[in-house]
This record gives structure tokens, sequence and C-alpha cells, in this order.
């Protein structure tokens, strides 16, 4: 499948990364808040962001945006933007065995105002409309922002996965996180079994 360079909201632009975004990189990353929650510790360094956007750029050019479905660990990443305004956060569709995942960060002074359940419901609206089946996020339990974000962009939590994630910003030892989805259903309107 291949992902659009750019998908637009009524408030937000989700782009392919470029080099003038490593600056903002390194706040998003480098806050122990944005990164609590995520499988990296902050940033240090202005060059570990740079590492970072070169990675994304460089998918990015050799995928030409391709995404092949069952094709596990290939991901793209988009930043996200209010309309004529910075970058906010970012939003990564990464393909799997079971359907496309997504993942997010965003900076916090842009917490609390719709933003991210905006992005999530326009990436998993497009990815669902073009084929997709299943499009899923995880978050950890206590992520009580990402599980509302999730809901607000029509996510269903499906389950409980035990000891499933390891948070470097938490402790060594694995943590229980919740599996969240949004799947098509059958064209004949028949909902599958459970």
């Amino acid at each position: 499948m291949r992902l659009p360079e750019e998908l637009t909201t009524p408030r937000l632009r989700l782009r392919r990364p470029r080099a003038d975004d490593a600056a903002f990189l390194h706040t998003l990353f480098s806050d122990p808040e944005v990164v609590r929650f995520l499988s990296f510790r902050p940033l240090e360094t202005r060059e570990d962001a740079r590492g970072i956007l070169e990675r994304w750029r460089l998918v990015w050019r050799q995928s030409g945006g391709e995404l092949p479905a069952g094709e596990t660990g290939a991901s793209l990443t988009y930043v996200v933007q209010p309309t004529g305004e910075g970058p906010i956060g970012t939003l990564s569709v990464a393909a799997g065995r079971y359907g496309y995942e997504l993942a997010y960060a965003l900076a916090r002074f842009a917490w609390g105002r719709g933003y991210m359940p905006e992005a999530v419901k326009a990436m998993s609206d497009w990815l669902l409309s073009h084929g997709v089946w299943r499009v899923f996020a995880t978050c950890h339990v206590d992520n009580v922002g990402s599980q509302r974000a999730l809901e607000k962009a029509g996510f269903e939590r499906e389950g409980r996965m035990r000891r499933y994630f390891t948070f470097p910003n938490l402790g060594p030892e694995p943590a229980d996180g919740y599996l969240y989805a949004r799947v098509r259903e059958p064209q004949s309107g028949r909902a599958t079994e459970e």
C-alpha cells in the first residue's frame, strides 16, 4: 500500500518529515513527560534528533511511501502540525502481520486540544478506506491521555496485554498495556463471529 505524502483535516496537516524538523524533534523527544510512555529515553542532543529524522526521511525516500501489508517492522512517520503553524507531534504507521499499527507523540503544549485524536482518526479513516481491514494501537495501562485519544478517534479497547511492554522511563520490569483497534466490517454488513 502506498501511503499519501500528506494528509489534511480541518485543523491539521500530516506530512513527510523535512530536514528542518530536527530542532522540533529534539524539543519533543527530550521532554521527559512526552517520552514517559515511549520505548526510548529522552534525547540528550540535537544530533540524536537529527539521527532519528534522517532515518525517517531515508525510509520515505527508499520506499516512496510504499508500506506493504504483512511486512513487520516497516514503518513511515509523519509530522503533525496545525494548519499555518509549526509542528506539534509525530504519527507513525507500521505494517504488521495483522494490520497496520499507529504510534504517536504530542508536544506537551498541545495536550488536551484534541489534535491527536483528529490525526489518528484521519489516518485510520484513510487506511480503512483504502483496503486495510484492521488498524490498531497499544498504550500503557496508566497512559490515560493516549487511551482517551484512541477512544475519541473511534478505536475500541480489545483487551489488556499482560507484561507486554518495557518502558525504559518507568523501569526495567515489563508492564501491562491495552490493545485498541478499528476494523473495517465485511461488505455484507454481517459482523464477524466473536
